[in-house]
């Protein structure tokens, strides 16, 4: 059975719950009507990737193997230190990866639909256009085959980065002291709340999607004092249209 979307259903659905009873931003009242057309993303995603994409990493990945490559298998460290270790350095992939959807137009055409989203919550975590999984999925195969990473270890580490993509995309109110506690660490809500603002500046911030680390280390990091003042979303995107399936799936198009 595969545990993963078991794990990631689990969350949603806990995460949901408590947005409900502890929100941040206050007064949502269409939270299920917000939510369906994520649901639905998530299942197109992944249909595409159980029949396509799973099966293109599966064949690179034993490719690999068979032929010997992967730098840190060379390192001929102990399976927890190598796991550690694939762990950070696919951490600091997503960084910059992630920043690349930003600053390259055509990758920022596609990711530019997940921050289309008005009302972030957590069901925003599975806001994301089929063609920026595609994208990502063909760009990380020679970063996974470089490193030599196993299957198991990269699903492993898609179940953490799910786990926080939901926790940070959500509208929890978790007071600001733990919050900044929390974020020595990992992304936080607050924190990924300034990457969601209207404003240019703050979007192009905060790129990091597990360790916060990275935002620090590369000066990216951006926080504001009153996050409930944050517009969320994107100007040129606010329109009904844009919340709904069809206009999020249009919205590279656009």
């Amino acid at each position: 059975m595969d545990i993963k979307p078991l794990l990631v259903l689990l969350a949603l659905a806990v995460i949901f719950a408590l947005e409900g009873v502890f929100p941040y931003y206050r007064g949502r009242r269409a939270r299920v009507r917000h939510a369906i057309p994520h649901v639905l993303t998530a299942i197109i995603n992944g249909l595409l990737t159980r029949f396509a994409l799973a099966g293109v990493t599966i064949k690179a990945i034993a490719w690999a193997g068979s032929n010997s490559l992967g730098l840190v298998g060379r390192l001929s460290l102990p399976a927890s230190a190598e796991t550690i270790l694939f762990f950070v350095l696919f951490d600091v992939w997503t960084y910059f990866w992630h920043m690349a959807n930003h600053r390259i137009g055509l990758l920022w055409r596609f990711h530019r639909a997940h921050h289309a989203d008005i009302d972030m919550d957590t069901t925003t975590a599975l806001r994301f256009h089929p063609g920026e999984l595609v994208f990502s999925t063909f760009v990380r195969l020679p970063i996974v085959i470089l490193l030599g990473m196993s299957f198991a270890q990269l699903v492993i580490f898609e179940i953490l980065l799910n786990l926080s993509t939901l926790f940070h995309h959500s509208n929890l109110a978790v007071p600001e002291k733990w919050d900044r506690a929390l974020r020595v660490v990992v992304v936080t809500p607050n924190m990924h709340r300034v990457h969601h603002s209207a404003e240019r500046f703050e979007t192009d911030s905060n790129f990091t999607s597990l360790l916060s680390i990275w935002d620090r280390l590369y000066r990216t990091f951006r926080m504001r004092e009153d996050t409930r003042a944050i517009t969320i979303g994107l100007p040129l995107f606010r329109e009904p249209e844009y919340q709904r399936l069809w206009g999020f799936l249009i919205t590279p198009l656009r």
